[in-house]
């Protein structure tokens, strides 16, 4: 309902633009600021104010074109209505930001008092169907609270163990993103020149790539929210793969992950023969 509400007033103005585009207004956009000075950098408040500005009726150009007063009382009303239904549709956006945000507070608040010792004594399929419907980031949290000494766990691994779990990573992870930076335009969100090798000579090596790598995930720019989830849900994938590597090797403190675990399929239970069947069959 709300995205058909919004996708109705971004019509709205655009089909008063279409109207205002018979007056004659600036074909085109300005996108430099206007000054003699080349070293001054285009400021974004700027180029937007200069193509408000630009709107505003002109009415020489009117007069030449011998417009009479009504259409250019016309004129002037239409780019009133547009500009106020700009203002409109962005004060909507703003308020539906400010409602994401204090429902993202609000799930963090509930999250830290969350007691991590009650939820493990539910069942493990309420334990997995919870986590199904928390933040990814309010995930990775959970999941860090509730093994505070993971990559010390970790690290008790094998040389070759870790070896093998930092390719998994390069492979499964790093190299998927990196190759649809560009694609999805996300190569901004992260900082110029971003590169990994993967390569460590000891564990504390290991724990610093690893910890780099989550944290560049964490850290990075949320251009849109599509890249803040796209990210996020990087970083918990980790998290995620720490915690279930460890407990397959029992070198996890707390062996009980259950919201990792793959759900069971149910077995349907097979149908009785009634004795009218096995009457019928013989």
């Amino acid at each position: 309902m709300e995205n058909t509400l919004v996708k109705k007033s971004k019509q709205i103005a655009v089909n008063i633009f279409a109207e205002l585009a018979t007056y004659p207004i600036p074909k085109d956009v300005i996108r430099y600021t206007k000054t003699t000075d080349k070293t001054i950098q285009p400021v974004f408040h700027d180029i937007i104010s200069q193509n408000l500005t630009a709107l505003v009726p002109n009415l020489n150009i009117g007069m030449q074109m011998n417009m009479s007063t009504d259409q250019m009382m016309d004129w002037i009303q239409k780019t009133k209505e547009y500009g106020a239904q700009l203002v409109t549709e962005f004060q909507k956006q703003c308020e539906k930001k400010l409602k994401t945000l204090i429902c993202i507070e609000e799930s963090k608040e509930r999250a830290k008092a969350l007691d991590m010792k009650k939820l493990d004594r539910l069942p493990e399929d309420i334990i997995r169907y919870i986590h199904e419907y928390l933040l990814p980031e309010t995930r990775r949290v959970l999941l860090l609270a509730r093994y505070p000494n993971l990559y010390n766990n970790v690290i008790k691994l094998k040389n070759p163990v870790l070896k093998k779990f930092i390719i998994h990573i390069r492979s499964s992870c790093y190299y998927p993103m990196m190759n649809g930076l560009h694609k999805n335009n996300r190569n901004r969100c992260l900082p110029i020149g971003f590169y990994m090798t993967f390569g460590f000579s000891n564990k504390k090596g290991f724990i610093d790539c690893i910890d780099k790598f989550i944290g560049t995930c964490i850290s990075a720019v949320p251009y849109t929210e599509s890249d803040y989830r796209y990210f996020q849900k990087k970083a918990l994938k980790i998290v995620n793969t720490l915690v279930y590597v460890a407990k397959r090797k029992n070198v996890l403190d707390k062996p009980y992950a259950p919201e990792l675990e793959p759900q069971k399929p149910v077995k349907k239970p097979r149908k009785k023969r009634t004795k009218k069947q096995e009457s019928s069959e013989s």
